[in-house]
């Protein structure tokens, strides 16, 4: 790639798209943070899919990239606004990280981090990076078959991760240090992924205020990703360059990339939204259907709900109770584990039975009345997860099929 530098900045211009880019050489070679402007998207020069291959090809050969201003700052400050009960209300210095806040479960707490974990162009590089393996060959391996990824034969992927993480002035200094430094994130699962050939995650960095070197702005060594062995060390020792990047933006790499926070040598706060994505068939960081139950979800668009993981990613994966999807069960309204027939299986009278709702007209009207009273006697007593199972019974009831087993 051919740079230009533009006045006295320490970034250049490309001929790829890439509006500008860090340049540095390091053991992996001469790499460049390229940064792409999503404007170009919304002007319409160019389409989602082609301004995502742009930055696709610059995480391959660099292991990150930057999207400036891929939304507006109201939205950022609507997130954090969202937030900033969860956020005052925990403690700095969790996990080892002093001077920072992080708190996650934003798919529930924040409507409006919707569009950043669901950006069109975001999933597009999901989807790619890890429903196709683009970086690494097209090497899709599924049931003794390999080769490229394509629409039918990709990798399912999910939600990994979604956090909000809140430097503070001194953030990750000597009298705050950071115990999580510069590090790769791939080692999570403990099975030893860099000799299978395949990305397993895709990191995002969105910030929610600007990114700069005083207030420590994320570092990265570039080209990292292809280090040989992929966890190997040579890395760590390399210079960084930091994501510098204004309000609204965010930065991609994969979980080969090395990278750490900053110190936050200014006066303000650094705000920032972690969403990690991975495959669909790895445990999640964080487990998004604890961290969203089926109550929250049920009401959120089916896109949201599948991205977090409420659906069956591949064969009989994620089944609930009776062999069910989630979407037939879980996120039902009056699904209950506990509640005989609330599958909603058609039930066939020749062979099945007898279901949960009796026949007879007075044995069903005594059944649902005993219900009632339970609900009742829970609700006196404040057993409010009690009533809310039995109301759950008497509607799984009230729909049940009123057959017997024809002998």
């Amino acid at each position: 790639m051919t740079c230009i530098r533009r006045n006295d900045s320490p970034f250049f211009t490309s001929s790829d798209g890439c509006l500008e880019a860090m340049k540095t050489t390091n053991i992996f070679g001469d790499h460049e943070l390229c940064r792409y402007e999503y404007d170009e998207v919304l002007s319409g020069d160019l389409d989602i899919e082609a301004f995502a291959v742009q930055v696709l090809n610059a995480v391959d050969r660099h292991g990150f990239a930057v999207i400036e201003n891929a939304v507006q700052g109201p939205a950022c400050n609507q997130v954090v606004s969202e937030m900033r009960s969860y956020i005052e209300a925990t403690p700095h210095g969790l996990h080892g990280l002093g001077g920072t806040r992080r708190c996650g479960a934003l798919v529930a707490r924040s409507a409006s981090s919707h569009q950043m974990i669901a950006h069109p162009v975001i999933l597009e590089l999901a989807k790619r990076i890890l429903g196709e393996q683009k970086l690494n060959g097209d090497a899709v391996r599924i049931n003794g078959r390999e080769g490229p990824g394509e629409q039918g034969f990709r990798y399912p992927w999910q939600l990994h991760l979604t956090q909000i993480i809140d430097v503070g002035p001194g953030g990750g200094g000597d009298d705050m240090p950071h115990q999580l430094q510069l590090h790769r994130a791939n080692g999570m699962w403990l099975h030893d992924f860099q000799h299978v050939g395949i990305d397993p995650q895709m990191e995002v960095m969105w910030a929610l205020s600007d990114f700069t070197e005083e207030n420590g702005a994320t570092h990265a060594v570039l080209g990292s990703h292809r280090e040989a062995p992929r966890n190997g060390t040579g890395g760590y020792g390399e210079p960084t360059v930091q994501a510098v990047m204004p309000k609204g933006s965010v930065m991609i790499w994969t979980g080969w990339s090395i990278h750490g926070a900053g110190v936050n040598r200014s006066a303000d706060r650094r705000v920032g939204m972690n969403i990690n994505y991975a495959l669909g068939f790895l445990a999640q960081e964080e487990n998004q259907l604890l961290a969203c139950p089926p109550h929250i979800a049920r009401k959120l668009p089916e896109q949201m709900q599948r991205l977090m993981g409420y659906r069956q990613p591949a064969a009989a994966l994620n089944y609930v109770a009776e062999c069910q999807p989630p979407e037939d069960s879980v996120l039902q309204e009056d699904f209950d584990v506990l509640v005989p027939g609330a599958h909603g299986h058609v039930m066939n009278p020749a062979l099945d039975g007898p279901g949960f709702a009796p026949e007879n007209e007075a044995a069903f009207e005594a059944k649902v009345a005993d219900l009632e009273h339970q609900k009742s006697a829970a609700i006196a007593v404040d057993d409010l997860e009690q009533a809310l199972h039995l109301k759950h019974a008497i509607s799984v009831l009230h729909r049940s099929p009123r057959t017997t087993k024809q002998q």
